[in-house]
């Protein structure tokens, strides 16, 4: 299953399985999710996750950033946990929230 993107209000909803197979379909980055406001990545229905998926979910934070939004990543599997300390992302890490 390949990753999709949808926007909810505030929400950046992100699904399926962010990966390096479905990585390079995605960009590049699309400007609608960049509308703002943007306030949340919601990854609950992300399945799979691996370094391809978290550097797109790091430029899309960076994108965001540029537009003076800041994001809040919420209901991180663990497998994107993992990722952050094996990467030493405390910085994206204190923004994570829905543990």
């Amino acid at each position: 299953m390949s990753a999709t993107f949808r926007r909810e209000e505030q929400a950046l909803v992100v699904s399926g399985d962010l990966n390096q197979a479905s990585v390079p379909g995605l960009w590049p980055l699309s400007p609608e999710w960049l509308v703002a406001p943007l306030v949340r990545l919601e990854l609950t229905g992300l399945n799979s996750i691996d370094s391809a998926g978290l550097a797109l979910l790091l430029e899309l934070e960076a994108a965001a950033q540029q537009q003076g939004q800041a994001l809040s990543w919420q209901d991180c599997p663990d497998d994107l946990r993992q990722l952050m300390q094996l990467y030493d992302l405390e910085l994206v890490e204190g923004r994570l929230s829905g543990a």
